[in-house]
């Protein structure tokens, strides 16, 4: 393959860089303050309650707390593993629950009638916010909800995406459909808060929840893969946010750089290299997700040593840069997870791989830079 030298720069190493993430910790302290619970713990059997949590991505290393009855929570802290994945153990005696995790300064909430697995994310919020008239963090402190309402309310939600052009199933259930292996329901939910995002009608995800409160479930904004062809990011770098390095050849290199060397951002904009499958890369205060289909990798940038950004100088004076974040500990390389982005010389994604020990490699291109190399 050809590529015009300068419209289509060399590919960096970015494809032959793969990498792994660290699992989240487990932390065995109690529950939140105000949550009550029982002296008696030789006495009370426990259920395993368990689910994913996610909005855009994995909501990685977010606690998960319960009000169940008489006020009882979990029996220890629950945290969101890298994969989305909690699990917790409430008294046996104490089901219903109500559950919220907080997350990117929003909070999510889902319900658990018994054992079993649940899940916690945007739909499940907006489902508990139509069925109780309530806002869904009002509701996690003191509301009642009836499990037949919130059938009503998932067949009203789910019939109202696939109005407005959503990829469901009509028959999916947004509470406990398995995620991680029902891809559609993930890009559904990337899709909508994508759509809120660019859109003009609705301000902001607590917006959407208020005008679902009051009974507007009809105006849940259209998918964003039908609202508009954005055009790329062009990104900014904030090089003060990173070490800097001796300079090399025509390199400039930075390390452990801080989660503010680039702003957040989502992009869409893009599909596995060897496909049109689509790719989702998402920067959320300091973590960085690539998505495709079911497989997440996630990375932190948290000025580790090998958080890196590094600035390229070709001979026509044109710039490149690579973004790596890793996620450590870097003894063995398949024990981490690593994201490394590539951009063009006008600063837009040109590039993406990802790895980690549970996901296979993905490597996603912009589309616009795909049509390039089909054209060379």
């Amino acid at each position: 393959m050809h590529f015009n030298k300068k419209t289509t720069p060399k590919l960096s190493l970015l494809f032959s860089l793969f990498l792994l993430t660290a699992c989240g910790s487990n932390n065995d302290s109690s529950t939140e303050a105000g949550v009550k619970q029982s002296n008696q713990t030789d006495k009370i059997t426990y259920s395993t309650v368990s689910g994913t949590a996610f909005a855009a991505s994995a909501l990685k290393d977010a606690v998960v707390t319960a009000i169940c009855k008489d006020g009882v929570g979990f029996k220890n802290t629950v945290m969101v593993d890298a994969e989305g994945k909690w699990q917790g153990e409430v008294d046996s005696r104490k089901f219903p629950c109500r559950l919220e995790v907080k997350a990117n300064g929003e909070s999510y909430h889902g319900y658990v009638g018994q054992e079993g697995s649940v899940n916690i994310n945007p739909f499940t919020d907006i489902a508990i916010t139509y069925a109780s008239t309530q806002m869904p963090a009002i509701w996690y402190q003191s509301g009642e909800i009836i499990v037949d309402q919130l059938k009503l309310a998932n067949s009203a939600l789910v019939k109202e995406l696939i109005k407005k052009e959503y990829a469901l199933d009509g028959e999916v259930d947004v509470f406990n459909t398995i995620i991680a292996t029902d891809n559609p329901i993930h890009q559904a939910i990337q899709s909508l808060l994508e759509a809120i995002q660019s859109g003009k009608s609705i301000q902001d995800y607590n917006a959407l929840l208020t005008l679902v409160k009051d009974g507007n479930l009809s105006l849940l904004p259209k998918s964003a893969t039908i609202i508009e062809n954005k055009p790329p990011i062009i990104f900014k770098f904030n090089t003060s946010a990173c070490q800097l390095l001796p300079a090399v050849d025509n390199m400039q290199n930075y390390n452990k750089c801080s989660d503010k060397v680039v702003d957040d951002f989502t992009e869409n904009n893009l599909v596995d290299v060897n496909s049109d499958e689509k790719c989702i890369l998402a920067k959320q205060n300091g973590i960085v997700t690539l998505t495709k289909g079911s497989q997440v990798v996630s990375a932190l940038l948290d000025q580790e040593q090998e958080d890196g950004l590094g600035l390229y100088f070709d001979e026509d004076g044109l710039v490149l840069s690579d973004l790596m974040v890793n996620t450590g500990p870097y003894t063995d390389i398949n024990t981490y997870s690593q994201v490394g982005l590539s951009f063009d010389e006008d600063l837009k994604l040109r590039s993406v791989a990802a790895k980690s020990p549970t996901v296979p490699t993905i490597n996603c291109v912009s589309v616009e830079f795909k049509k390039q190399m089909n054209l060379n």
